[in-house]
């Protein structure tokens, strides 16, 4: 159960550390006082999406942690094993919101996904909100509120087992004909395709280095007109060469530093220079010597690059991937070609998977249409215990093997009801009045609350719309179903609050030109004063503070 929750820096909350007790808690208070700052705290660290305008005006952090006692809770004992996060006797979940909305998550201490949160929130609090009849209006909540009631989730499990299973075959057999039974024309296309490749003898050449050898040899005329001029130039030339004239200067300088050693260092960078035109020279006579203008090769080249412009063009790629295109291209065709064995074999499989599925899927059908009898007859009497004496719940539980899989089966769920007597039933969302749809809501939400394993039940004004006796029976109700749990509810009903076994105020006050929200558990004589409050409003009389009190006495 809920031990402790921790609040800082949350909307109207400043700070706030708030201890919860087993049974039946009551949270009640004026309108706009803040009720609803604990469901969002709670909310918000069970993995609700979070945002930078929860926080409280002037700080940069909100930070919830809610502590939960798990000694007598084995299955989360178990998750928590499973996913490796240290457990010991309490599970404390924390939840931080920065200024620039980014929030982080941890238990235990250790950081987990918002995911991996709502995974664990699954098996520690069910908050049924005052919105849920708007929910039920939709088939797939329908459906969802149904299977929640199965004695086993094995037949659910494993026909989503085998949906998951068939979809992945089928994908595959889509992958393999592309939508079609035949791909004939694809195979033809490809096989073209291949030795196309295969003959323009570019699978072993590289594109890059292609290009860069096309440009030398359309360059090769000028490259040796050039080259020759230049070794003329700087050595082959007899007279008027660079390397003639310097040695004619290291000639002259060479006498200078005989006069004079001041002139050794010229000249001996002369005498390098002279050596670095030397080699120089023979370097490139020697490259040039290996170079041919050779028309041939040029047209050879020609002939390749302009084949490797045409075949991209037609693949619709760069030249630089024709390879690799080429590997594509043949695992492609490879695949098409053991196909028909393939689409042998995968559509055993599917028409297997799908046999069991069927099977599955029927069983799974007769165990809804059981849980549902059961759980309309128990809706129906809770219904009648609320102001509609005459309303009654069918489920319908349609199984249409036609219709397309999907992981919960072949059953459509369809909640009908009837609160007029000699009507036909009709679909819920069908129901013109809101008052009755929301007590609707509320037997629906009372019955599948008594079955639900979850340690902790919170009801947020699930009570709106109804008063009276009907009131009365409500809180009885919520304080049964908190006989061996922890409940919590927010009400503005006294004849609700008068049955909780605990009950917290909710009051806020100005502080420093800010709002806050304060929380205190309430003695029993903060109890008939809150009630009172709540039956006879701003004026409370001895008498409304008797009724209170005898109200407090009944409960």
């Amino acid at each position: 159960m809920l031990k402790t929750i921790d609040i800082k820096g949350l909307a109207v909350v400043d700070k706030l550390s708030l201890e919860l007790n087993q049974g039946m808690t009551v949270l009640t208070g004026e309108t706009g006082a803040g009720k609803s700052i604990l469901l969002t705290a709670m909310k918000l660290c069970l993995g609700d999406r979070a945002d930078a305008s929860l926080l409280r005006p002037g700080v940069d952090k909100a930070d919830v942690t809610l502590d939960f006692d798990i000694c007598q809770m084995p299955e989360v004992q178990h998750w928590l094993q499973h996913n490796n996060i240290d457990e010991p006797l309490d599970c404390l979940i924390r939840r931080t919101v920065n200024a620039d909305g980014r929030s982080r998550a941890f238990i235990n201490g250790q950081a987990v996904t918002l995911k991996t949160l709502q995974e664990l929130a699954e098996h520690l609090i069910s908050v049924h909100g005052q919105h849920a009849h708007l929910d039920l209006l939709q088939n797939y909540k329908q459906g969802q509120l149904l299977d929640a009631q199965l004695d086993h989730q094995t037949l659910l499990e494993k026909c989503a087992k085998l949906y998951q299973h068939w979809k992945k075959l089928n994908n595959e057999l889509l992958d393999l004909t592309d939508g079609n039974n035949d791909n004939d024309k694809e195979k033809q296309l490809l096989k073209y395709q291949l030795e196309e490749l295969q003959q323009s003898n570019l699978l072993e050449i590289d594109y890059d280095e292609l290009v860069e050898k096309h440009a030398l040899i359309a360059n090769m005329s000028k490259i040796i007109t050039v080259s020759e001029k230049q070794i003329s130039i700087l050595y082959e030339s007899d007279h008027d060469s660079i390397h003639s004239q310097l040695s004619h200067s290291l000639t002259e300088l060479e006498q200078l530093s005989d006069l004079s050693t001041e002139f050794s260092e010229v000249s001996e960078q002369i005498k390098e220079a002279l050596i670095q035109i030397q080699e120089a020279s023979r370097e490139l006579r020697h490259k040039t010597d290996d170079l041919d203008d050779d028309p041939q090769l040029l047209q050879s080249l020609d002939k390749q690059l302009s084949t490797a412009h045409d075949l991209a063009r037609k693949l619709h790629i760069e030249p630089q991937l024709i390879a690799d295109t080429y590997q594509q291209l043949l695992t492609r065709y490879q695949m098409l070609e053991q196909r028909d064995e393939r689409l042998t074999s995968i559509q055993i499989e599917i028409d297997n998977t799908l046999a069991q599925y069927a099977d599955v899927a029927k069983s799974l059908h007769q165990q809804r249409t059981n849980t549902a009898k059961e759980l309309a007859t128990n809706i129906t009497k809770t219904l009648r215990t609320l102001g509609l004496p005459d309303g009654k719940i069918e489920i319908l539980v349609t199984y249409n093997s036609q219709a397309q899989p999907t992981k919960n089966g072949f059953d459509e769920i369809t909640f009908m009801v009837t609160t007029n007597p000699g009507m036909p039933p009709s679909a819920l969302n069908k129901v013109a009045s809101g008052g009755e749809l929301s007590r609707i809501s509320l037997a629906i939400q009372v019955v599948t609350s008594q079955s639900n394993t979850v340690p902790t039940l919170v009801f947020d004004e699930v009570d709106a719309g109804i008063g009276g006796g009907v009131a009365e029976t409500v809180g009885v109700c919520l304080r049964d179903i908190a006989t061996n749990r922890q409940v919590i509810c927010v009400t503005h009903l006294p004849q609700v609050a008068s049955q909780g076994h605990h009950h917290l105020l909710v009051s806020k006050h100005k502080e420093q030109q800010q709002t806050k929200t304060d929380i205190r558990l309430l003695d029993q004589s903060g109890r008939v004063n809150e009630i009172a409050r709540m039956l006879g409003g701003v004026q409370i009389s001895e008498r409304t503070l008797a009724h209170a009190q005898e109200m407090l006495g009944e409960s």
